[in-house]
């Protein structure tokens, strides 16, 4: 989306942050770590958690299971991270391919839901 900025400059505005909703924060930050390696920072009893080792910023609030499944983590072995999100208490649906790759629909194991995706070699 463009928007004219100041002084005639046109200005593009970019996702900055997100926060995902979850039932549990300490069952959240168990199911993520695990799945994806992420580290998080909390402070004690806190509700939110920051993701702390990805480029992009993002963390997680205890507010309540969400349905984020338009939003998708890439992965570079899917069937692997489909096992993974089982393993770990989650569950995954069908494995789709498409012209971009695969992806599967997935749940952690509080009922967030969201996607995994392999992208296809130019993707």
């Amino acid at each position: 989306m463009r928007y004219a900025a100041h002084e005639g400059k046109e200005m593009i505005v970019e996702p900055g942050y997100f926060t995902i909703s979850v039932e549990d924060l300490d069952k959240a930050i168990e199911f993520y770590s695990g799945l994806f390696g992420w580290e998080f920072e909390a402070e004690e009893d806190s509700i939110y958690a920051h993701v702390a080792n990805t480029d992009f910023p993002f963390g997680f609030v205890e507010d309540g299971a969400q349905d984020v499944s338009n939003l998708y983590f890439r992965v570079e072995d899917i069937d692997v991270m489909v096992d993974r999100v089982y393993e770990l208490g989650g569950e995954a649906g069908e494995v789709m391919e498409s012209e971009s790759g695969l992806s599967v629909p997935c749940a952690d194991n509080q009922g967030t839901r969201f996607s995994l995706w392999q992208p296809a070699e130019g993707y």
